[in-house]
């Protein structure tokens, strides 16, 4: 197979981070070939940077970006991409929220359909959810897709997921010049994709709940003034 890049963007991490990346590894080490690991550092004011680096020291295909302001989700994607040999490039939470062995069967499936743009869905009927988000967030997670897709017209059910991957011509294309890096990013790069013409795939997947969530009580308000700001810089 070609070479695969999994990029795990983290902030504040510390006591997440850790059993997800052994876990990675140890997978990766067993079932797959030609690959790399790339974790980006997005400013944690934790002890992540360090937990990444005692894990990874004897790993050869892993390998840290840091800085030390916190610029957003989006932002630690874009450096990770930017950063990717891999002929198909995914980013996955550093939660432990979706198990490694998601990632090959996304892999499997790019190389089966050839289809550009694949995303996780928790939505799915045959998605199998282990351990469901609270109600409130499972709320704001059902509020955020219809506001979103109002908005932009992408017409995917699960935008937020943590779990996205792009052959290389779609990454190079739909990551260049993003205009959004924090909650808006997963919509933006979504509705590039649709822009460009690429076909997407929704994927179904495993998924578990994990605390820790890091949405404040006001970011939902937020988050919709600069979808909105973020929609009307592309008109």
């Amino acid at each position: 197979m070609k070479k695969l890049s999994i990029i795990i963007p983290a902030y504040n991490e510390e006591t997440r981070i850790r059993e997800f990346l052994r876990e990675l590894i140890d997978y990766s080490k067993k079932n797959l070939d030609n690959y790399e690991i790339i974790i980006v550092n997005d400013g944690s004011k934790d002890k992540t940077r360090e937990v990444i680096k005692n894990i990874i020291h004897e790993c050869e295909k892993a390998r840290l970006i840091s800085y030390t302001t916190n610029k957003g989700k989006g932002h630690a994607v874009l450096q990770g991409m930017l950063a990717a040999k891999g002929d198909f490039t995914l980013f996955i939470d550093a939660d432990g929220s979706i198990q490694p062995k998601e990632i090959m069967k996304m892999y499997k499936t790019y190389h089966r359909t050839n289809i550009d743009v694949i995303i996780g869905s928790r939505k799915s009927s045959e998605s199998y959810i282990t351990l469901h988000q609270p109600l409130h967030r499972r709320f704001f997670s059902k509020i955020f897709n219809l506001y979103s897709n109002f908005l932009f017209r992408v017409k995917i059910n699960d935008l937020l997921c943590g779990f996205k991957g792009f052959s290389r011509s779609a990454a190079d294309k739909i990551f260049s010049n993003l205009r959004a890096f924090r909650w808006e990013f997963d919509v933006e790069i979504l509705y590039r994709a649709r822009k460009e013409k690429y076909r997407i795939l929704e994927l179904p997947i495993e998924w578990k709940h994990q605390e820790g969530s890091k949405i404040k009580t006001l970011d939902p308000l937020f988050i919709f003034i600069n979808l909105l700001i973020l929609r009307l810089r592309y008109i």
